[in-house]
């Protein structure tokens, strides 16, 4: 049976008081992004071997390491570069913590795919080399905002890449928001030979804005129960990770969502995380665990 995390900023900049809840609920693991307003792959010595040290304590594994890679422009040479250096920086990170994952993204969606599809997988060359030198998998996140957005879409792009090094973060309420893929069950079924790593949060299709919004786990428009049920019957060991992306008194806007991360994002996140996971640990129990 799979492992459980959480992303914790979801829940808390203040990692000790995340960890807490993640161990209280039952969750195995904890995925990091920002801590204590800092990024992961920004933190010093110090900063990582505190996170090193809060998860230890609580008998907590790190299993992945949220990072921003390549959320900027394609055809930016300035911006990959400095993107390269966020890579390296994330897997000094993820040897110090025990992290085997480093989440990616395919650039901001700027048009089609199609006619970019080419620039894109050869803009993973040097990761993917880089990646496989250090003993990581990168794991590339379908991403409404980016690119590669759909179950579909990530198998296509995986297989063009080529490399040991690159896999997927499959995540159902993304593939969702896209609007393109009935995620669960035909995304899921694309993408599943490719899976490194499981990211769930439920989506609405329609909120009161008129747009798709985050919402209580398992209760969206997702099926997030067929997609716990499917990953048991396919006897899956990874980890899946709750993204809550829900806030109960307010509405995350675009940007937050787009570049998640900070004191400003994460407030209101405790109590929604809460209900995600309380609600996660219902579904488990239909699903067999």
């Amino acid at each position: 049976m799979f492992t459980r995390a959480v992303i914790t900023d979801e829940i808390s900049q203040d990692l000790e008081r995340a960890a807490d809840m993640a161990r209280n609920s039952g969750l195995d693991q904890l995925e990091i992004r920002t801590a204590w307003d800092v990024r992961i792959d920004n933190m010093n010595v110090q900063e990582l071997a505190r996170v090193k040290d809060v998860a230890a304590s609580r008998g907590l594994g790190i299993v992945c390491l949220a990072t921003p890679f390549l959320k900027c422009d394609l055809g930016s040479d300035a911006e990959y570069q400095e993107h390269i250096q966020i890579l390296r920086r994330s897997i000094n990170a993820a040897h110090t913590l025990g992290a085997k994952i480093i989440r990616t993204f395919t650039f901001w969606k700027k048009g089609e795919l199609a006619p970019v599809f080419d620039q894109i997988v050869h803009a993973y060359d040097e990761p993917a080399r880089i990646a496989g030198g250090e003993g990581v998998i990168l794991a590339v996140e379908n991403e409404p905002a980016c690119f590669v957005g759909t179950g579909h879409e990530a198998a296509e792009f995986i297989e063009a890449v080529g490399s040991p090094a690159v896999k997927a973060v499959w995540d159902p309420g993304n593939a969702f928001w896209t609007g393109r893929e009935r995620a669960v069950p035909d995304g899921y079924e694309r993408i599943k030979p490719h899976i490194a790593h499981v990211h769930l949060k439920d989506v609405i299709a329609k909120g009161p804005s008129g747009q798709p919004e985050a919402t209580v786990l398992g209760k969206g428009d997702v099926d997030i129960l067929g997609q716990l049920k499917l990953l048991a019957r396919d006897d899956y060991t990874g980890c899946a990770s709750l993204e809550t992306h829900y806030r109960i008194k307010a509405h995350l806007t675009e940007e937050a969502v787009n570049r998640p991360g900070g004191r400003a994002f994460s407030e209101g996140g405790e109590e929604a995380s809460r209900l995600c996971i309380e609600s996660w640990n219902e579904m488990m129990k239909q699903v067999g665990r």
